[in-house]
């Protein structure tokens, strides 16, 4: 009975240190519990084991860790992906053969199924690159357009010496620009981009599925333990027990079968974390956008909150071309989002008759005549939800875009 509550609590730790450590610098959690957790663990834990090695040992203690974090945050490494394959695959082997015997024709039919497509995924999403090359940068620069609020024509990155396509993003661990960069992923050793996002998604709802089913497999080859043992004559063996009696005769069982029972356990205290994992990405493809635009969307929100946003319509601040298009850095693309808006970042004070904009930016320089009056083109944003996000196309050609699908 003590060592499976420890097991289980050893479990559930786990998880949600887990959860806390990958979801807790999210904004929505920026006032919670849960993001003061996450700056314990990623800050003030830290800051104080600094402090104190500094004052006990000099700093040696910092310098290896150092240079063992550098490694392991810094380097495009395998040893998350090893430990991810490991648990998965030391689970299914202690399970799978002690479950099989007791599992009826249709269960062995999709066990193997439901084991094998994690893996599949898994691999898709490992060797699937989407790396932004000189030989298809012009087929990148087509793909998306550039919206000129998160992204904006022109820009070199100062590492590839290549020009950034709309939705690319730098990866230092990769090592190259990512192709409609999402994360860089360590449990696929890779960056999460436009050609592998759909492996990426297969591989969260294959996982989430699995893991519930083991649940459920372990909940009923448990329960039947429990009935055939306890209640053999058909009655069902928990009607009239205790709360705490059920618990007993569950903890009991799953010492017994201490296989099932522990991977019962990691499958009921991980399926969250997956089905979160899958969640948070269903919302992005409905909301339109990545793991790396919402971090710039919030800033953006952050700026409207503070009352420094302005928007108009493109059309009526240039009434006519003011350069010509240049097809190298800005081709045309046949996506469908298109938007009018124009959006500028002040120092809260509106426009004025006279102002000069930035072509590569969001920024604005006030015209230098103080008797200028504002111009009544622009209007403050009050929300985020008045700026137009071209890539948002509603959910289901959101997904097909995800999914590598034509978008009409």
């Amino acid at each position: 009975m003590g060592l499976l509550r420890n097991v289980a609590l050893a479990v559930l730790g786990v998880s949600f240190l887990t959860f806390v450590a990958l979801f807790g610098r999210l904004p929505a959690f920026r006032r919670t519990p849960i993001g003061f957790l996450h700056r314990v663990i990623w800050v003030y834990i830290p800051n104080g084991l600094v402090r104190l090695d500094s004052f006990l040992l000099g700093g040696r203690a910092l310098y290896c860790w150092n240079r063992s974090g550098r490694y392991l945050m810094r380097e495009n490494h395998p040893l998350v992906l090893v430990f991810f394959v490991a648990i998965l695959s030391i689970s299914e082997i202690l399970f799978v053969p002690d479950a099989w015997p007791r599992l009826g024709t249709i269960h062995r039919l999709f066990v193997p199924v439901a084991i094998a497509l994690p893996y599949i995924f898994l691999y898709a999403g490992v060797v699937s690159k989407s790396f932004i090359t000189p030989e298809n940068i012009q087929e990148e620069l087509k793909r998306y357009p550039f919206d000129r609020v998160l992204f904006h024509p022109g820009n070199e990155c100062s590492t590839c010496h290549l020009l950034k396509p709309a939705r690319s993003k730098h990866c230092s661990l990769c090592k190259a620009c990512i192709s409609r960069h999402d994360h860089h992923c360590v449990w696929l050793n890779n960056c999460v981009g436009r050609n592998n996002y759909h492996y990426f998604l297969a591989l969260l709802l294959s996982l989430s599925v699995l893991l519930l089913y083991g649940v459920y497999l372990g909940y009923t080859l448990l329960d039947g333990t429990l009935q055939q043992i306890l209640s053999p004559s058909g009655t069902r063996w928990s009607k009239g027990q205790s709360w705490s009696t059920c618990f007993h005769f569950w903890a009991l069982a799953i010492a017994d079968d201490i296989h099932i029972g522990t991977v019962f356990l990691l499958a009921m205290m991980t399926a969250p974390l997956a089905l979160g994992f899958f969640s948070y990405h269903l919302y992005l493809v409905w909301a339109g956008t990545t793991t790396n635009e919402t971090a710039k969307w919030d800033d953006w929100k952050a700026d409207i909150a503070d009352g420094l946003v302005f928007k108009a319509k493109r059309s009526e601040i240039f009434t006519e071309p003011t350069w010509p298009r240049d097809e190298s850095i800005e081709p045309k693309s046949a996506w469908p989002g298109t938007s009018d808006q124009m959006l500028i970042l002040t120092d809260g004070e509106p426009p004025r008759v006279g102002f000069l904009v930035s072509t590569r930016s969001n920024s604005i320089i006030q015209s230098e005549d103080e008797n200028a009056v504002v111009d009544p083109r622009w209007v403050r944003v009050k929300s985020l939800k008045d700026v137009d996000n071209i890539y948002d196309l509603g959910f289901w050609r959101n997904l097909l875009d995800a999914l590598k699908l034509p978008v009409r």
